[in-house]
């Protein structure tokens, strides 16, 4: 469906866009580490509460009123960002703008359970996504410099308007259960692995919020900056595509060996050699990466509990992940530097490295006996 790949590929737009946005509000507010760290993680903190609450809602709204409502709330949300002149009423904004995000994200679960063939439409959203991600931060650079962090988000107001009438060819029903969310003891199969997975998701936070800023800390101009980005964006295809090939347990574990070395290496690429070509192939393979490893992580999931209940945990770690990964970055970070912030994403990488390898070397546990 047409308006089903457009709507989720709109919905997070402004929080793409944070990778170079935040260097410029920091520049206007003059933000503190802490405050740093606070808008960095707002939108993901926000979506993290819809995605998480969506069993309370999505079946009471529908996939059409949730997404209506979504909307709804990032117009709003964006538009009193753009004139928000406090740092509080800016944070603020952001926590409701990414409640939105994850209104709209959530509301297309029922409609992609009810599709032919979800995992072609599951495709197609993620390569819109890609691009228009990509032609997003492209064009920020120019929009910085004509007006600032209140133009890029007036831009998203716009598209969001713009997407309003795709929301009522969304069917008005749903078939989403109001089923209550799987126990800890559910869970417990696959714990380890759900716990590399939210590890994994705090450095994807860490290392992907604070590019803008990295890039302007080695000397790059927020224009050079955002073009950057945008082709790195482009490496999740690749990654995509790559990870396919991992087909059998072992390859699994091989692949994401070999992968979460070679993010490691780009983190250090990154942080130690300057010039634009590096700060772009090392941010291109930081994504091509986290492409590559999601799946595979989902794939671990499912072979350490083939009952199917622990993947229902799964998009509540990568929302928390993402959403605490920036604060905690933020413990490590000063006004000026975020090194400290791209260290400890490297450290997570590993760390959930050893997590996912010890999950998938343990025997799956049985499933929980029904009731």
């Amino acid at each position: 469906m047409v308006s089903l790949v457009w709507l989720c590929s709109m919905a997070p737009l402004a929080a793409v866009l944070m990778p170079v946005l935040i260097p410029v509000i920091q520049a206007t507010h003059d933000l503190s580490p802490v405050e740093l760290g606070l808008l960095a993680s707002a939108d993901l903190a926000g979506a993290c509460v819809a995605t998480v609450t969506a069993p309370l809602w999505l079946h009471r709204l529908g996939a059409r009123g949730g997404t209506l409502l979504g909307i709804a709330t990032l117009i709003a949300a964006n538009t009193l960002g753009a004139l928000s002149p406090s740092v509080a009423a800016l944070l603020a904004t952001r926590l409701v703008a990414g409640l939105g995000t994850g209104l709209v994200l959530s509301s297309a679960i029922p409609v992609v359970a009810r599709s032919l063939q979800p995992a072609r439409l599951v495709s197609a959203i993620q390569v819109m996504q890609l691009l228009l991600a990509a032609g997003a931060l492209a064009g920020s650079g120019w929009l910085l410099s004509q007006g600032g962090s209140s133009l890029v988000l007036l831009a998203v107001v716009g598209v969001s308007l713009f997407s309003l009438p795709f929301a009522f060819l969304l069917p008005s029903r749903s078939s989403a259960s109001a089923a209550a969310l799987p126990t800890l003891e559910q869970l417990r199969p696959g714990a380890a692995v759900l716990v590399a997975i939210l590890v994994y998701f705090a450095a994807v936070g860490m290392l992907t919020n604070y590019g803008g800023k990295l890039g302007l800390q080695n000397g790059l101009s927020i224009g050079t900056v955002s073009s950057a980005l945008a082709l790195a964006n482009l490496g999740a295809l690749p990654g995509s595509f790559v990870a396919m090939f991992a087909g059998s347990a072992g390859r699994r574990r091989r692949f994401l060996i070999a992968v979460c070395i070679i993010q490691c290496l780009a983190i250090g690429a990154v942080l130690l050699v300057s010039g634009a070509m590096a700060f772009g192939l090392g941010f291109f393979a930081i994504q091509m990466s986290i492409a590559i490893v999601a799946p595979l992580q989902v794939a671990l999931l499912v072979d350490r509990d083939p009952s199917g209940r622990a993947i229902e945990g799964l998009a509540a770690m990568q929302s928390v992940g993402q959403a605490a990964g920036p604060l905690l970055g933020a413990l490590f970070i000063t006004a000026a530097n975020v090194d400290g912030a791209y260290g400890l994403g490297a450290a997570c990488v590993i760390l959930s490295l050893l997590l996912m390898s010890g999950g998938a070397t343990m025997r799956p546990g049985r499933a929980p006996p029904a009731g």
